[in-house]
Parts: C-alpha cells; structure tokens; sequence
C-alpha cells in the first residue's frame, strides 16, 4: 500500500507536482510518497502536516455555518 502524506509547501515556495504538472496549492493537499517527494521534504521545500480527522471537518464547518 503507497504511503500518503499531506503535504503544504514551505512560505514564499512553488512546488509543482510532476504527476499532474500543477502548483501544490498553499492549503497543501495528500500525495503519495516517492523519491520526489521524499526529496522535497529533505530540502525543505514542502513540510508534511497532520491530516485534519473527519470529525473535525465537521465541527469546522458547523462553526461556520
């Protein structure tokens, strides 16, 4: 099973993601790991963050609502 992590590139940072040819948005969003990602964290150009867990989604959007 590939590893998925989300991903967020680093402040002032465009990354571009080679399987889609598009910019990685600032909000970050889940890729699967391989050495081109594994390569972008090492230099520092993305950082992985915790995926936000479904219950807190909902409650977010609850609060906005």
């Amino acid at each position: 099973m590939p590893e998925i992590k989300h991903l967020v590139p680093a402040a002032g940072i465009t990354v571009i993601r080679p399987d889609t040819l598009r910019m990685l948005p600032p909000k970050g969003e889940p890729v699967e790991m391989n050495s081109y990602w594994r390569r972008r964290l090492k230099d520092g150009d993305v950082t992985e963050q915790a995926t936000p867990s479904k219950s807190a989604k909902a409650s977010a959007q609850e609060k906005t609502q």
